[in-house]
């Protein structure tokens, strides 16, 4: 319930100045804290604890950056996020394909070799990226089954195959980009 601070005093019996300053966080008198706490029908020791353990610092709050956020934030295809094993499977993907296509710039022919190597410099810059996401999901404790987790829907096979199918499409238009710039 809002009250403003003018009918908080007129509840209490306080003036509108001890309320403003209970508002701001000031200390006041044990009788102020007694009258309010007689408005509200609660016990004055534990309405002076709930008051000023608000101006006590405490380790709690973790300041996560934005782009984490973004990435933690965002739902797949109307789904839940990507768990920390699923994650973990692109950045072994990853590798991989940055193993096949270096494996691959050998059997090339010197005129397409620049091209498959720059593919897979560009290949493992999404594993370097995915396992710095991966870290800092860690880090914060964001993975779907942390408990400061939002609660999702459960996962289906139609959607797990979107995602894997939408990370490869993308994973190919990058190599197809960065191919194409090469030549």
């Amino acid at each position: 319930m809002l009250l403003s601070q003018e009918r908080v005093a007129d509840m209490s019996g306080l003036s509108l100045r001890t309320v403003q300053r209970l508002d701001a966080g000031h200390r006041v008198s044990y009788a102020s804290l007694r009258a309010l706490a007689a408005a509200f029908k609660t016990d004055a020791d534990l309405l002076e604890r709930e008051f000023y353990a608000v101006s006590n610092p405490t380790d709690e709050f973790v300041e996560i950056p934005r782009w984490v956020r973004l990435l933690s934030d965002r739902l797949w295809f109307g789904g839940p996020r990507l768990n920390r094993r699923d994650t973990l499977w692109i950045e072994a993907l990853c590798i991989a394909c940055a193993v096949v296509a270096f494996a691959g710039s050998f059997l090339a022919s010197d005129h397409a070799r620049a091209t498959v190597r720059a593919s897979t410099i560009v290949t493992l810059l999404c594993c370097y990226l995915t396992a710095v996401s991966i870290r800092h999901f860690d880090k914060y404790k964001l993975w779907p089954s942390a408990e400061n987790a939002p609660r999702e829907t459960p996962r289906t096979w139609k959607g797990i195959a979107a995602e894997y199918a939408f990370f490869v499409a993308v994973g190919t238009f990058g190599l197809a980009t960065a191919a194409w710039l090469m030549t």
